[in-house]
């Protein structure tokens, strides 16, 4: 592709791809002809418009290569399955380049039009097209432009290509040009021009006309009440324990806060629709062929379970009253499933304003559901499954040192994982280190707290579903001899070593027994609670004690499928808050040698003379979270480089 054709399609892409009212979920497609026409570069399936560039995004197609589809008249003859899959194959074979390799399903729709072609799914597009229809559409055309071109729903693929072409000959033949805008029923629009300029103009133009249409008789969003937290775990319990049942899970679950979809929650008129079945195709390969609809919170369970068993299952159930519940098997697919679940909201209010809206018929769905250009986009946004994927993990003292270790090992797993820490400073610093934004969750903990400890878990529900995995992390050692120690840092050991491991297992605990399906604790102890150090009798009786309650957790949490295990780390120094300054300057005053040699001392100390770092606790951790450590429970696994030979 040229040089300059590429920098149009680049620039076309971006610009619409960077307005989310256009392509939730990241839909859409865009091309560009080159200056004789030959080839069209296009972007590739199931890539973001919003990151195209000339490395990635797009596909070069040889233009006449492309439009020989239509003189193979057998296609036409063939059964859905066996057609689509010759098209694909024609299709392949046009390509002459690109970085990408597949191009857009509606590559042969692009090369009917003008140069620059840019098909989009605006909501407020969206209304008109899955509402009122063509009488709107002609309402909201601009009396001085070539008029737009309705097309009636038609299964996308080669039956919607063949139809664009035999209605874009009528329209030539009637108007003497090809149609600047295409309004595809229950799809989208389509525009093209011969510069990126006014194809862009035309398309903002139409989307403002829409807004402003509908904008004359808004349905006012209604609100609904802050969900009760415990009615919350209650669905929350239900969806994880239905999905792990259904071998679908445990996955993820999100109460979503969005404005459309509160409004769909407390308008049945809304509520309904999206209960009868999705509106375009993209809603389909997102959010499922529906959105389960329960009137109340005891329907929740029977629903979700009939629903699991559909060839699309929903990813949305709303609750009425209540709101509405995102489920996803990847924490990184809930903003997208909200994205297009709030669009589809909001078309049908808008479209119920003016007219009503309607769903795609049973056979269209069928046929997306079924059709395996969607399935291939589907799989576009699947990650690679690793040891911890589909867990919510919950790690406390997640800000720094030992905790932050741990928290960065169990998302690197796979875990989506809620870091819990009172620093919120150094909290949302350790959260934007890990380098995983859909899968990690600052939350402000006070581990000592009850009604914190409650309120803190309650926000990760809200947000992930559940909890699989918890990780006590949280403390604090106070470095006094014995006659020097004040009773309030006693206390403190106490009240973080102690009741906070206490608390943060208890809320833990009750959660992975709702749930149904087992889970794993582990106690970050230290060498300190199996061999007692100098000068440290509150760090040495927590961390003993942390061990013993270990021990009797696991026995009583065993019928429930929920493991507890402990971690004893010998002295990890990398990043700790405990190994500051004033720490190390007591050690060197103890061990009667200089600050600088303190941690050399230490190493020196161990069996291998190797320093422990965070990752080493952390892949302990991990391993003791996983199926590979199934039938391990109530056990100490020590992280010490060999320090300390007790078992």
């Amino acid at each position: 592709m040229d040089a300059d054709s590429l920098r149009q399609l680049i620039e076309v892409s971006r610009a619409v791809g960077a307005r989310p009212e256009y392509v939730q979920g990241g839909g859409g497609n865009t091309s560009v002809k080159s200056p004789d026409g030959r080839t069209m570069a296009v972007k590739a399936s199931g890539t973001l418009l919003g990151e195209m560039s000339e490395e990635a995004g797009w596909v070069e197609l040889d233009t006449a290569g492309l439009l020989s589809i239509f003189d193979q008249t057998h296609l036409a003859k063939l059964g859905v399955d066996e057609r689509e899959a010759r098209v694909l194959q024609y299709q392949a074979a046009a390509v002459v380049g690109g970085p990408s390799r597949r191009p857009s399903v509606e590559s042969t729709l692009h090369a009917l039009l003008n140069k620059v072609v840019i098909h989009t799914h605006p909501v407020a597009i969206n209304a008109l097209t899955c509402g009122a229809g063509e009488p709107a559409m002609n309402e909201v055309a601009a009396a001085d432009k070539l008029p737009p071109l309705w097309v009636p729903y038609t299964n996308p693929g080669y039956t919607l290509a063949a139809a664009v072409k035999d209605s874009v000959e009528e329209y030539k033949k009637d108007h003497g040009a090809l149609p600047q805008v295409l309004l595809l029923e229950n799809h989208g629009i389509f525009v093209s021009a011969q510069t990126v300029e006014e194809a862009l103009a035309t398309h903002d133009g139409w989307y403002q006309r829409c807004e402003d249409y509908f904008g004359e008789t808004p349905s006012e969003l209604k609100t609904i009440p802050e969900a009760n937290a415990s009615d919350v775990r209650e669905v929350m319990a239900w969806i994880r324990r239905t999905t792990d049942d259904k071998g679908r899970g445990p996955g993820f679950a999100r109460l979503s806060r969005d404005r459309e979809l509160a409004h769909a929650a407390a308008d049945p008129e809304v509520a309904t629709v999206l209960a009868a079945g999705a509106l375009t195709p993209d809603q389909i390969v997102y959010t499922g062929a529906r959105t389960i609809y329960a009137e109340n919170i005891s329907r929740v369970a029977q629903l979700l379970r009939e629903a699991l068993d559909e060839p699309s299952p929903p990813r949305a159930l709303l609750v009425q009253g209540l709101g509405v519940f995102l489920i996803s098997d990847d924490p990184g697919k809930l903003g997208v499933i909200e994205c297009v679940a709030s669009s589809a909201a909001k078309t049908i209010r808008l479209a119920n304003s003016r007219n009503r809206a309607h769903n795609l018929s049973l056979a269209a769905a069928d046929f997306i559901i079924n059709w395996e250009v969607e399935h291939y986009r589907a799989r576009l946004l699947e990650s690679d499954a690793a040891k911890l994927s589909g867990k919510v993990a919950v790690v406390t003292g997640a800000a720094s040192g030992l905790g932050l270790g741990v928290a960065i090992g169990l998302a690197n797993a796979g875990a989506a994982v809620a870091f819990c820490d009172i620093d919120d400073d150094a909290l949302a610093a350790a959260v934007a280190a890990a380098c995983k934004p859909n899968r990690v969750l600052a939350v402000h903990t006070d581990v000592t707290d009850e009604v914190a400890v409650t309120k803190a878990f309650d926000q990760i529900v809200a947000h992930w579903g559940g909890v699989d995995i918890v990780v006590c992390a949280a403390g604090v050692a106070p470095p006094y001899p014995l006659v020097d120690l004040p009773v309030d840092k006693w206390r403190l050991a106490l009240d973080v070593n102690l009741t906070g491991y206490f608390l943060i297992a208890r809320e833990g605990a009750r959660l992975m027994k709702a749930q149904g399906h087992g889970g794993a604790m582990v106690m970050i102890s230290s060498k300190s609670g199996l061999e007692a150090s100098k000068a440290n009798s509150a760090y040495n009786a927590t961390k003993a004690g942390e061990l013993h309650l270990m021990r009797g957790w696991a026995l009583e949490l065993g019928p429930e499928g929920i493991r507890v295990n402990a971690v004893a780390p010998g002295n990890v120094f990398e990043g700790s808050k405990i190994w500051n300054r004033d720490y190390i300057k007591v050690c060197a005053a103890k061990k009667g040698i200089e600050p600088e040699e303190v941690i050399p001392y230490y190493v020196g100390l161990t069996a291998l003379k190797r320093e422990i770092k965070r990752e080493d606790v952390a892949a302990a951790v991990v391993f003791l979270c996983s199926d590979d450590a199934r039938c391990i429970t109530g056990q100490t696994v020590v992280v010490d480089s060999g320090q300390v030979m007790v078992r």
